[in-house]
């Protein structure tokens, strides 16, 4: 038999006849009929390991329903193929919200760019960390020059500095980074 999830299950001591009936042959279909709902699973969801843990999953709901079931023993095949189809739909309508991604399309980095990612990451981290020693001024010459790229003069007339003024809290933001990133 294909793999199975066991799970506990209580069953209320006040039965009737017909629902204890009703037991035995769901557990005499278990054993009938459960590597046929699993094929059939299989086949529709193409994952065996999956398609075994759904087909412990039909009987299970078939247990769960069992109190509500009004058909005769011999119908209750066709009301398991039902729970399975609808079990298997649930599954796939699930499983379609999943991004899937091919094992083709993944890039996996060699060693050697993990450790220059790494370093990277590091790195990125101490300047932050520098950047928060340096003024609120010098911070946004740092900031306009180098990540946004403006000119000295276009970072002048956006703080109302002249260039030259630029030039010199860019070249003092600049010593204090180094001091505090290469320590």
């Amino acid at each position: 038999m294909l793999g199975v999830r066991v799970r506990e299950v209580s069953l209320s001591k006040d039965t009737t006849a017909k629902t204890e009936s009703a037991r035995v042959a769901l557990a005499s279909h278990y054993e009938q009929y459960y590597d046929s709902i699993v094929r059939y699973i299989f086949v529709r969801i193409s994952d065996q390991s999956e398609a075994g843990n759904l087909g412990g999953d039909v009987f299970l709901k078939a247990l769960q329903a069992l109190d509500s079931y009004r058909g005769s023993t011999e119908q209750m095949r066709a009301w398991l193929f039902k729970i399975a189809h609808n079990v298997v739909v649930d599954y796939l309508r699930k499983m379609s919200k999943r991004n899937h991604v091919s094992i083709d399309e993944v890039e996996i980095p060699d060693r050697l760019n993990i450790e220059e990612i790494v370093e990277k990451k590091l790195e990125v981290e101490r300047l932050s960390k520098a950047l928060k020693q340096l003024t609120p001024t010098q911070r946004e010459v740092i900031g306009l020059r180098f990540f946004a790229g403006l000119s000295s003069a276009e970072v002048g007339k956006i703080l109302g500095k002249s260039s030259g003024a630029v030039r010199e809290m860019q070249h003092a933001a600049i010593e204090t980074l180094r001091k505090q990133m290469y320590v």
